[in-house]
């Protein structure tokens, strides 16, 4: 009997153990980079900055954009704000970083508790008849 009631906690914790969201050891925060809808059940975006586009860029007719991670903390500003994709080149790098830290976010419905978040965002960078056009938009998933 007691291998029985062994084998039951070890299933339990087996199947636990496979949630698509993953608290992170110690910090508190739950890692919801692959899960974008379970991100707007704790943060709702309460202030959108759109980045500048490069004066470069735009004479040059060049569209792209930059993907990030970032960590929503507990206040709702964005913390460890890390480039993960970044079209073309790092051409849109900086306006793209200055607009996110200017983000802010309020609690959604189901975290009361101000949860931190790891997440991902893309900016994009979009012109008319762009000379590269097509690689933006197969680089970008725009």
């Amino acid at each position: 009997m007691k291998n029985s009631n062994l084998l039951v906690v070890a299933a339990i914790l087996t199947v636990s153990a496979c949630s698509t969201v993953n608290q992170s050891a110690g910090t508190g925060q739950l890692d919801l980079i692959s899960n974008k809808e379970a991100v707007e059940k704790y943060w709702v975006v309460k202030r959108k900055v759109a980045p500048e586009y490069p004066a470069d860029a735009g004479e040059k007719g060049i569209s792209g954009c930059v993907e990030f991670t970032l960590l929503i903390d507990g206040d709702g500003k964005p913390q460890n704000l890390m480039v993960i994709k970044s079209f073309p080149g790092t051409t849109f790098n900086k306006k793209a970083y200055d607009a996110l830290r200017k983000w802010q976010w309020t609690p959604g419905a189901d975290n009361a508790q101000k949860q931190p978040v790891l997440t991902t965002i893309q900016l994009d960078f979009t012109t008319r008849k762009s000379a590269n056009h097509a690689q933006a938009y197969s680089a970008c998933k725009i």
